[in-house]
């Protein structure tokens, strides 16, 4: 598969997936089932139909409002829909060369954008979607590495969670409880793809979000929109650390190692 037709594909499922991940974001937190009833408007009742959903196209040409009472729909679906096909597209072409790599990590894309949202939203951390995607991924971790013929990735990516699991686990308890545990639960998946690629970039990954994390605080405080007592949601600056250490997790590790 060409490069070009890899990211048209990427995107479309990334859109697809994350008209998905607009209906996980609703129901999961409220203890809801992401398969029933169909998709309705939450102010009239109206049942969405295919005009309804289809990702981004629906939500621009209905101003992000309800078809029938008007009630806005808020930009959730957009920004879950656009965010997903944005990493999709992102992974796609930093692993081209090999798919089933390209749709492991699309699983992880998935999780870390409708974890943020959520945890954004209700500073939780939802454990059955961690779960989910604890064990999606590492079928699909163990897949591609024994379709490369690399099957020391497997113990890589144990590693990396187990490592993930420790240093959060640490800080949680260190902290006495300035930490969510949802955290801790998420850390074991962050490692768990992060060793598949290198056990040394995990530590790396779980600091590039605690940096994220101390910038905007530090900007809140400033602007005086937050003190030291604010509880702020770390999932997503978790997640941000993540897709940073993906990226250029092994150049940073080389730069301090002086390679």
């Amino acid at each position: 598969m060409s490069v070009q037709l890899l990211v048209v594909v990427a995107a479309v499922a990334g859109l697809l997936i994350g008209s998905f991940l607009t209906v996980v974001a609703e129901r999961v937190p409220e203890g809801g089932s992401v398969a029933a009833p169909p998709s309705r408007c939450g102010s009239c009742g109206l049942r969405l139909g295919p005009r309804d959903l289809v990702p981004v196209f629906s939500w621009l040409v209905l101003r992000g409002k309800c078809r029938q009472c008007k009630a806005s729909i808020g930009i959730q679906p957009i920004v879950l829909e656009l965010s997903t096909a944005a990493l999709f597209v992102l992974f796609a072409v930093e692993f081209q060369d090999d798919l089933v790599v390209v749709i492991a990590f699309c699983i992880l894309a998935a999780t870390l954008v409708v974890q943020t949202w959520i945890d954004l939203q209700t500073q939780r951390l939802p454990r059955e979607i961690t779960y989910t995607a604890m064990v999606l991924g590492g079928v699909a971790l163990i897949v591609a590495a024994i379709v490369l013929d690399e099957p020391e990735r497997i113990w890589m990516a144990a590693l990396g969670a187990a490592i993930a699991l420790a240093l959060m686990a640490a800080i949680y308890y260190g902290s006495k409880g300035g930490m969510g545990f949802g955290d801790v639960i998420l850390a074991p998946l962050l490692g768990m793809y992060l060793g598949w690629l290198n056990p040394g970039i995990v530590a790396p990954g779980l600091f590039f979000g605690f940096i994220a994390g101390a910038v905007v605080g530090v900007a809140m405080m400033a602007g005086k929109r937050a003190d030291r007592r604010t509880a702020v949601p770390f999932g997503p600056f978790l997640a941000l650390g993540t897709v940073a250490a993906v990226f250029i997790g092994q150049p940073f590790v080389d730069a301090v190692l002086g390679r």
